[in-house]
């Protein structure tokens, strides 16, 4: 399974969905805040089946030919973006967890360390020139007004910080495609559980 996949969305779905139980009971509202980026609108169509999730469309098609690592993280912002809005609609009439997604824009970061370096160093110059690059202690922001908002923005999605909401692409309201990402990821998780003796408690 290709690690981005498992890092960016697989890890995050799993993770909630084993903590879910313990958010339902809580005496206090609790929350779930999720990762994602812009660059989820570069995606113009998604492959949501379990071989995709798994990774197995992102390695090597062909000799010589293969999924950018680009593509590859657009694709997982896309799944955290969706699982958000589907485990919110899921959710907010019968619970008081909220599920908030939280994008902090461009910050500076080692994310382009796969570049050649005279590649990543003129990209982030270009932003920087742009005023578009923020740094880490900056770019936290959106995160923190995710953690911290009430629980009626539960469903919304937050960019760049001073509490800014904005509506994400129109790929990610589907909620056809977000269903059966659902389900799809649900099969991963059940099959990873069955693999790992329910991750050692089974």
């Amino acid at each position: 399974m290709s690690r981005m996949i498992q890092t960016n969305y697989i890890g995050p779905f799993i993770l909630t969905s084993i903590l879910l139980p313990l958010l339902k009971s809580s005496s206090v509202p609790s929350r779930v805040v999720n990762l994602t980026s812009f660059t989820h609108r570069c995606v113009s169509g998604i492959d949501v089946s379990e071989d995709a999730l798994r990774g197995m469309k992102f390695g090597p098609r062909s000799v010589g030919e293969s999924y950018s690592l680009a593509s590859t993280y657009e694709y997982t912002k896309l799944c955290i973006l969706m699982f958000s809005y589907e485990l919110h609609r899921q959710l907010h009439m019968s619970s008081t967890v909220s599920v908030i997604a939280a994008d902090p824009g461009v910050v500076e970061t080692k994310i382009m360390r796969e570049l050649p370096k005279c590649l990543s160093w003129f990209a982030f110059l270009v932003l920087r020139l742009l005023n578009l690059l923020q740094e880490p202690d900056t770019g936290v922001g959106s995160v923190l007004d995710a953690a911290l908002a009430p629980p009626e923005e539960s469903g919304k999605y937050f960019f760049g910080g001073n509490g800014r909401t904005i509506r994400s692409s129109r790929l990610s309201y589907d909620t056809e495609v977000a269903k059966k990402l659902w389900a799809e990821s649900w099969a991963v998780f059940k099959d990873l559980q069955l693999r790992e003796g329910d991750f050692g408690n089974g």
